[in-house]
């Protein structure tokens, strides 16, 4: 359908022999420009929401369109013959709300100034007409059940629109089709919390056929495209922008680029007199029947300030309001530790223990979280909550090693209350029957030094035990000298480690019978030392 392909000067040539009546009743309304008349209409494009109940509006729009409708030379894509070389055309609009349900509306073209070449081409002598009126359309709108947005509302949209055209105009200046036309459509639009709208406008146009310049032009399928975006919300102002057109039912353009189709931009002012202002402009490819080269358009739109429009217009001109804070977290234990971190949402507790009490199983004032040994008392002498001493599974741990003098089996005081709490624990545990006292060194020295001196040491702890009332049949004691490190014999630090005295609770024999002491390491049971005469002595002879 473009002026080259379709609109031949030939063709248009051919039309004079038909005669000036013939050519009369080719013409068509040239005029694409739809404008709507509802405030926050999209200018073409349509939004869902109808007038608020009771309230009107109404207003005008100026529109000037270059070439609207000019034929070109086959072949050559130059303008050989201005139809009509440029149109000013007035609409006035009104429209009416009735329960926030429907919307009424009318327009009135008015085509205040037009002009062309000289029509003996196409079968009629002289000029386009100047001055005319167009068809008058009546349109109406109403939301669809359940996407009805409320004014101040966001979110999606719908309206069902029906569009009736009155062959009010003069067919002859291309101003009318001379018959009544027909416009139901569909309405979809989304409205974000920031203001900005989208649109999408489909439908049909129901128009008598006609055939001019050898093309075919008659029903079609409308389509909009449109947007608003606030630029300046607290002082009304907005950009808006459209895409609209038709494409023919009979026959689709071989190019999509050939669709009678219009971009156009604008700027909007909604003043707070109850007028929204807006001017724009854009055009068309140029290369289809009624797609002008350049459009330019300025609207006034008002709404009384005693209608719910007018309220719905000033409250869309004030941003959004913020959400609400978050309640604070409720925290009815007050300790500070809230929602789901807080097992113990009744009962007060530490952070540290996820809003739970503290708890101290075995009464040693150290709470369990901090506790090392939370079943065992630490006893006054205890650090984090464990004792010096505490029976384990087969072993009695000690939290320090037993220290003696340097080369020699002399138990230095400092270790006294660790071995105190040894016997203590033996004292408690009579089911024990037997322990057996492991001494053991560094790989320092020789083998023979080293078995010694860990088995004189290991006799040393036993007197120790034997002295704080321990009877001698549950004590054993044997050297091991480095026969059994816990860590490489490379360091000062591992050898400290497998310098240590270690008690192993023997497992206990059947019957009545006492466990037996372990063979010694050197293939010599260890016997119990013979205990000194004098008083605590705490080495051996």
């Amino acid at each position: 359908m473009t002026r080259s392909a379709c609109i031949a000067l030939g063709l248009a040539l051919g039309l004079a022999v038909s005669g000036q009546a013939s050519a009369q009743d080719a013409r068509f309304d040239v005029q694409a420009f739809r404008p709507l008349g509802a405030p926050q209409d999209l200018v073409t494009v349509g939004q869902s929401r109808p007038l608020s109940h009771l309230s009107i509006s109404g207003g005008a729009f100026l529109n000037f369109s270059l070439d609207p409708l000019v034929l070109v030379a086959a072949g050559t894509n130059s303008k050989a013959l201005s139809v009509v070389g440029n149109r000013l055309q007035l609409d006035v609009m009104a429209s009416v709300g009735l329960f926030d349900w429907f919307e009424l509306g009318l327009d009135m073209p008015l085509v205040l100034a037009q002009g062309g070449d000289n029509l003996e081409a196409i079968g009629t002598e002289g000029f386009v007409q100047s001055f005319t009126p167009g068809d008058l359309r009546l349109t109406a709108k109403v939301a669809v059940p359940g996407l009805r947005r409320a004014p101040e509302g966001s979110g999606f949209g719908a309206a069902l629109t029906f569009g009736l055209g009155l062959p009010t105009g003069i067919q002859e200046a291309f101003a009318s089709d001379g018959e009544t036309t027909w416009t139901p459509g569909l309405m979809l639009d989304y409205r974000f919390e920031s203001g900005i709208l989208l649109a999408l406008n489909t439908g049909l146009w129901l128009r008598p056929e006609r055939e001019f310049a050898g093309v075919q032009w008659g029903n079609s399928a409308t389509f909009g495209l449109g947007a608003e975006v606030p630029i300046l919300r607290s002082s009304g102002i907005t950009a808006v922008g459209m895409l609209s057109g038709s494409a023919p039912l009979e026959k689709l353009p071989d190019n999509p680029l050939q669709l009678p189709a219009e971009l156009l931009v604008g700027l909007r002012w909604y003043s707070g007199l109850g007028l929204t202002f807006t001017v724009g402009g854009g055009g068309g490819c140029g290369c289809s029947l009624t797609s002008p080269t350049m459009r330019l358009f300025t609207s006034i739109i008002w709404v009384p300030s005693v209608t719910k429009e007018y309220a719905a217009l000033e409250r869309f001109k004030e941003p959004p309001e913020p959400p609400p804070p978050a309640p604070p977290p409720v925290d009815p234990d007050g300790d500070s530790v809230i929602g789901e971190g807080d097992r113990c949402p009744a009962i007060a507790g530490p952070v540290e223990n996820s809003g739970c009490p503290d708890t101290d199983q075995d009464g040693d004032a150290v709470v369990d979280r901090l506790d090392r040994c939370p079943e065992n008392p630490a006893g006054p002498r205890g650090r984090e909550g464990c004792p010096l001493a505490r029976i384990a599974g087969n072993k009695i741990i000690i939290l320090d090693q037993v220290h003696f003098a340097t080369d020699q089996d002399v138990i230095l005081p400092e270790s006294f209350p660790i071995l105190e709490e040894v016997a203590e624990e033996l004292l408690k545990h009579l089911e024990v029957q037997r322990v057996l006292i492991e001494a053991h060194t560094d790989a320092r020295a020789t083998d023979t030094y080293n078995y010694d001196l860990s088995r004189r040491r290991a006799a040393s702890v036993m007197n120790f035990l034997l002295d704080s009332g321990i009877a001698v049949e549950r004590l054993c004691s044997a050297g091991f000298g480095r026969s059994r490190p816990l860590a490489a014999n490379d360091s000062e630090s591992n050898m400290a480690l497998n310098r240590r005295v270690e008690f192993t609770i023997l497992p206990p024999a059947e019957g009545t019978l006492t466990p037996p002491c372990p063979s010694d390491p050197a293939a010599e049971q260890a016997q119990p030392p013979v205990k000194p005469t004098k008083g605590k002595q705490r080495s051996s002879p």
